[in-house]
């Protein structure tokens, strides 16, 4: 599995201001520049190999992030991206300038498994920023406070999904690691994500882990939490819910 961050530079219209829930309009329009045999994939999958999201950075304005786990359609994206001036938001009536793409970070499931099983010392605590808004769903309701499980169990599934050499496969893992990862302190609010037809609420903002139990299950971790910003986190990820850097702490 190979990897990959970027993002886009987005030019807004005047009065115009980027907000998560542009997403879901992005993404639409996104498809359309995709052959229609991908599009038509994608739409299929239960898990697609990306997440993206509209972001406003203090250093680098109104962005469009990608968090992609497979190179073919990595290619594809920033093939499209390098060749499209802008792309046309047909259900907001307007057209959004697009910057040349920046590739942020890029990975192998190997080397993530190496930084986690092969380094000296394992680091006990991470800070997550989540930057658009965050929620799950279980026994067929939306979720919208953080929870440990919940969110190891998000990670675990897209790992599965899509790692084809570094398998996490014991059964109830998330539920037996969860004891483990405990929430040290945080800093959040309330979040709405409006999609066409009605609104999920979600949370956003700072979360700091704590990792306790044995040497093992803590490298668990550090290969979980280092997939995150990759990967998405939590429900409706590929329409711009999700989105998470982490950073880790001595």
């Amino acid at each position: 599995m190979n990897l990959y961050l970027f993002e886009v530079p987005l030019g807004l219209p005047e009065g115009v201001h980027a907000v998560s829930s542009m997403g879901s309009v992005f993404h639409g329009a996104l498809m359309e520049q995709l052959p229609e045999e991908v599009a038509a994939h994608l739409h299929t999958e239960e898990l697609r190999p990306y997440h993206q999201s509209i972001l406003f950075t203090r250093e680098r304005g109104a962005v469009w992030r990608f968090g992609v786990l497979d190179e073919g359609l990595f290619c594809l994206l920033w093939y499209v991206f390098s060749e499209l001036a802008a792309i046309e938001l047909r259900q907001k009536g307007f057209s959004v300038a697009l910057g040349e793409p920046c590739l942020l970070q890029e990975a192998t499931e190997e080397a993530l498994a190496d930084a986690a099983f092969e380094a000296d010392e394992v680091l006990r605590t991470v800070d997550c920023a989540f930057l658009t808004p965050t929620s799950f769903k279980r026994d067929g309701a939306y979720q919208m406070f953080p929870d440990a499980q919940l969110i190891l169990q998000s990670l675990l599934s897209r790992w599965r999904s899509f790692s084809e050499r570094v398998r996490l496969d014991e059964p109830d893992l998330a539920e037996r690691l969860a004891p483990a990862c405990r929430i040290s302190s945080y800093r959040l609010q309330s979040a709405p994500f409006s999609l066409e037809h009605h609104t999920i609420y979600g949370f956003r903002g700072q979360l700091r882990f704590y990792f306790a139990g044995n040497d093992m299950v803590r490298r668990i971790f550090r290969l979980l939490f280092s997939f995150a910003p990759f990967a998405g986190v939590g429900i409706k990820t590929a329409l711009g819910m999700g989105a998470v850097d982490v950073f880790w702490k001595e």
